[in-house]
């Protein structure tokens, strides 16, 4: 006997149960057959929302059923959960494809065993706000379904499908999510494990493994020993805790911190941005970086161009080609001044200079002294800049103390801010004279230097008198409107405070301009009515006499204006009865803007494209004096041009815009930057704090207002074909699974590539020999080779061609798969280029199912067994590779050939394959034995095909089995044969025969061949 598909575990609990069971429905039973019809009972909805239900029992107070032994469910009944309800089943439970399950808010499903749902219709399943409680195996996903609830289990299984879950994902063993899945909510268990394109809101907790697999995304925490993103271009937005290692893929992000023991980073194309404690060890490989200082073991800088900017705490660092710390390396062990002892260098950069690597010993836990640098004279009254630093170390080598620390000079309150190390103070004096200066409201004590002698003096003298004081806001070049203001100064009688001088009178002011950062430059500069002609710095440049009228404030303002960039000195002398009267100030003024011009064409996702940037005033001249290596050399700082993405045409994500820092001469930069991802672009340069000067500049080539994406297109590099699974055979005609990805050629997806996004296109798979060249003469034909462009979701689309063989039988053949745009004139895409990204090798074998025929006792089982055979080329052998192929119960037909004749079969229990046969080393088996009647043949077919009808030989008046249920859909294993009268590929079929034994089996006492 074989029952319809079942809620649960429907007549559990015994013989005996069932028959009482039976027996009060019998009278129900027959009612309805009498007024149906058979075959034409209706649906039933079996409703837990305070009616009562059959064999199920009902707390009103809690509002809790029981069903210890569920009603029997029809193939498309139902059951509805109400709101705020719980139904308890003490049992296993499947709901199939027509059935339907649906819980309102608050509703509760508690499964005590197994609960699977995978099967069923998803407009069938309604669950919105429930939360489902499975003490065993919670399945589902074999189509495209989605749920909004809270799941726990003691296992979960997501399968073949794409799944869509609002809520927590909650199990007390392993969690596995198919592709493409969401999950919004917190997901946790012993190992969690994703399939390719997973997308998880929330924390991720796994007690024992995490592995996040390509193009899989993470918004939220995550909390598990170990913890691979192995595949390409996972993301983890959040904080990492892995105790025992994280090993990080080949495009792979995280923006978070990383708290683990082994950190391993060597694939390519892998950015970290927030701080690293890796206690052991730290592998960086080429290319990737680190935004954030890092705290480990033994830190790897693999060649090339690994780079952390930030700071890095080691035991020991080794540093291979162009690898670069940006900060300091604090050699925890301790390291000799001027030393980095703990550093094996190998990256081609010396110790101690710009790009190679700065060594200290452990970070203090305060500033060891305070260091005032200064040129050792000013006078009263005019502000006098000195920087006073917080040093580290007795040698106040570079980097500071990194914490914040706070002071005075001369009374006037000063903070050095967190990691910055020093500050700049204005020092103003009342009193003539000689002074040493000291950092006062501290305990630390204070050295000093004097640049201009080598000194190390504290000694700075003050001059007295009326003093000239000269500011000009800092703005951008050729700035018109722009006031420089002269102030006519002088301490007061009691030496306490400043007064103004020379009021309400006019003066002819000799005024002179040198060129101070850069040092030299070709521009006059406008002050008042004169031109002055700037000179290089350090030589006395002609002065030019302006008119100068001081007000009763003692200050006076002229018109001033610059057309190039930089900082500008400026000196004012004056003389009158009472002697000759000085001043001095400084004008900067930064690029108005920078023209930014990107190379035109097509351009390839992650190769290098030409850029080029110009400084402009605001009339758009070039500012020839915004030169890097004039502005380095000047030792200035704050000069340095940033590059981004400002926006992406498409709304796409603005991936990673890859570039040496731009070096401008004469005010142009032409350089190579590389952009990660596919579509268009606005690029955006800018420029913050220049010299110290509070100004920023920030240009973009996006209109105002609106993205004009002026950079690109970008178009992928490559097509990546992979195989999406492990298998190491397929047969003739059975798709295989396939992941094709956008790659750049950093080999890193690009995730713009998307039909959202409108930038994929249809993608053409070919089929060629093992070493991709094309066959000469192809022994079968790709179908299904075609991928559209609405399949590709953040650069990947997944696929399932399926190669077929001409003749048949034929030889196992290993093909390899290409993919290609087809477009030319440069926007042609393939997979050809690397030969790595043809990755899909599948070997092809021409396969059959075989049945074979057994005879033996009326009274005994016979079993029946089930191979799956593979041609050779030259014959059939055993495929003892196959672990994969699965035969659904339902699809084996048993056609007794005599009368009255009962046939019970009896099937070996799958674990996590429920009502199918499994495949082991190419085959496995199952029994049959005789109920009633006999002796006689039982014909056996399976129906491997799509469909509820089959096209064995053994007729189409079939038992259970064939033409009751959909077939196998496995049509690849149905051999060709010419036993019906036409030659075409069939079903298999095989026959046991009960009450005949083979000869040697008969139990014979004499025989005796008698000869004529």
């Amino acid at each position: 006997m074989s029952f319809p598909p079942l809620f649960a575990l429907f007549f559990a609990g015994g013989a005996m149960r069932r028959r009482r069971a039976l027996g009060r429905w019998l009278p129900v039973l027959a009612m309805l057959v009498g007024l149906l019809g058979p075959g034409l009972a209706q649906a039933t909805v079996y409703e837990f929302s305070g009616k009562d239900v059959y064999t199920c029992t009902l707390a009103e107070k809690e509002k809790v059923y029981t069903c210890p032994y569920p009603a029997y469910l029809e193939w498309n009944d139902s059951v509805i959960i109400g709101n705020n309800y719980t139904l308890k089943v003490t049992n296993n439970v499947t709901v199939t494809y027509n059935q339907g399950l649906t819980m309102g808010n608050n509703a509760k499903l508690i499964v005590t065993g197994n609960l699977d749902i995978k099967g069923v219709n998803p407009a069938n399943l309604k669950v919105s706000g429930g939360d489902i409680e499975v003490g065993g195996t919670f399945s589902m996903g074999a189509l495209a379904q989605t749920i909004t609830g809270n799941i726990s289990a003691g296992a979960v299984q997501l399968g073949t499908d794409r799944v869509t879950i609002a809520g927590n994902v909650t199990s007390k063993g392993v969690v596995n999510i198919s592709s493409s899945s969401r999950i919004t909510g917190n997901v946790s268990g012993t190992v969690v494990t994703t399939d390719s394109s997973v997308t998880i809101t929330g924390d991720v907790k796994a007690t024992s493994k995490f592995t996040l697999a390509s193009g899989g995304s993470v918004t939220g925490h995550v909390i598990a020993p170990v913890f691979d993103m192995l595949a390409s271009n996972s993301k983890v937005t959040g904080d990492i805790t892995a105790t025992t290692s994280l090993t990080m893929g080949t495009g792979s992000t995280v923006t978070g911190s990383i708290n683990t023991a082994v950190l391993d980073m060597q694939a390519s194309g892998i950015k970290v941005t927030g701080p690293v404690t890796a206690t052991k060890s730290m592998s960086i490989g080429s290319g990737n970086s680190v935004t954030g200082n890092v705290d480990t073991g033994d830190l790897v800088l693999q060649s090339s161009n690994a780079i952390i900017t930030g700071n890095a705490r080691v035991n020991w660092a080794t540093l291979e080609s162009q690898g670069r710390v940006t900060g300091i390396i604090y050699c925890k062990n301790g390291t000799a001044v001027g030393k980095c002892d703990c550093v094996t260098n190998n990256s081609g950069y010396a110790v101690n200079t710009a790009n190679g690597p700065r060594c200290e010993g452990p970070a203090p836990k305060g500033p060891h002294h305070f260091l005032i640098t200064h040129d050792g004279a000013g006078d009263t009254c005019v502000p006098e800049k000195v920087t006073i630093t917080a040093c580290a170390n007795e040698t106040c080598t570079a980097p500071h103390y990194a914490g914040t620390v706070t002071g005075s000079l001369f009374g006037d309150g000063f903070t050095i801010g967190a990691n910055t190390g020093s500050v700049v103070v204005n020092a103003t004096r009342f009193v003539a004279g000689s002074v040493d200066l000291v950092v006062g409201n501290t305990t630390l004590p204070t050295a000093c230097y004097r640049p201009n002698n080598n000194t190390n003096s504290c000694s700075m003298n003050f001059s007295g008198g009326t003093k000239l004081k000269l500011t000009v806001p800092a703005h951008a070049a050729g700035t018109s409107g722009i006031k420089a203001l002269i102030e006519a100064v002088k301490p007061n009688d009691e030496k306490t405070a400043c007064v103004a001088a020379l009021q309400n009178t006019t003066h002819d002011v000799q005024y002179r301009c040198n060129y101070s950062k850069p040092k030299t430059g070709t521009l006059a500069l406008a002050l008042g009515d004169k031109s002055l002609s700037c000179e290089a710095s350090g030589v006395t440049a002609d002065p030019k006499a302006v008119s100068t009228a001081f007000g009763a404030n003692g200050s006076a303002e002229l018109a001033i204006k610059y057309l190039d960039a930089g900082e500008v000195q400026l000196n004012a002398t004056l003389t009158t009865e009472k002697g000759t009267v000085n001043g001095t100030g400084s004008l900067v003024t930064a690029p108005a803007s920078f023209l930014i011009e990107p190379a035109g064409g097509i351009i390839r996702a992650g190769a290098d494209f030409a850029l080029k940037l110009t400084a402009r005033n605001v009339a758009g001249a070039t500012t020839q004096n915004f030169d890097t290596a004039g502005l380095l050399g000047a030792g200035a700082q704050n000069h340095v041009v940033a590059l981004g993405v400002d926006c992406h045409l498409q709304g796409g994500s603005l991936g990673t815009l890859a570039s040496a820092s731009p070096a401008f001469a004469k005010g142009v930069a032409s350089f190579s930057a590389a952009w990660s991802d596919v579509g268009n672009i606005d690029l955006k340069a800018s420029l913050s704090n220049f010299l110290g000067s509070g100004l920023n500049v920030a240009s973009s080539t996006a209109e105002v207002g609106q993205c004009s994406g002026k950079a690109g297109p970008f178009i992928p590099a490559y097509f990546q074909v992979e195989l999406a699974d492990a298998r190491s055979f397929y047969y003739s005609g059975e798709p295989f699974p396939l992941r094709v990805s956008a790659m750049n050629k950093a080999g890193v997806v690009t995730s713009n590539y998307a039909t959202a996004l409108k930038l994929s296109e249809e993608v053409t798979l070919t089929a060629n020999d093992k070493d991709g060249n094309a066959f000469a003469t192809a022994p079968g034909g790709l179908a299904n080779a075609k991928i559209a462009a609405d399949k590709f979701e953040n650069g990947v689309a997944p696929h399932k061609p399926a190669y077929t063989f001409s003749a048949w039988p034929s030889a196992p053949t290993r093909i390899r798969l290409r993919a290609s745009n087809g477009k030319t004139d440069g926007a042609d895409v393939s997979s050809s280029v690397p030969a790595s990204a043809e990755a899909a090798t599948p070997l092809i074998r021409t396969g059959r199912l075989r049945i074979g025929s057994r005879f033996g006792g009326l009274k005994t089982s016979l079993t029946i067994p089930l191979t799956a055979e593979y041609w050779t080329g030259k014959s059939w052998l055993l495929n003892s590779d196959d672990v994969y192929t699965l035969i659904p119960q339902s699809t084996i037909a048993l056609k007794p050939t005599v009368s009255g004749m009962t046939i019970l079969p009896a099937y070996p229990i799958e674990p996590g394959h429920p009502g199918k046969l499994k495949l082991a080393n190419g085959a496995t088996a199952f029994d049959l034995r005789v109920t009633a009647g006999g002796p006689g043949p039982v014909e056996i077919a399976v129906n491997l095909g799509n469909s509820m009808m089959d096209n064995s030989c053994i007729g189409t008046t079939i038992g259970t089995g064939l033409n009751t249920a959909p077939g196998a859909g496995i049509p690849w294993l149905r051999p060709v044969v010419t036993g019906c009268g036409t030659t075409m590929a069939r079903d298999p079929s095989g026959r046991a025969t009960f009450g005949v034994y083979t000869p040697e089996n008969r139990r014979i006492i004499h025989v005796r061949e008698v000869f004529n």
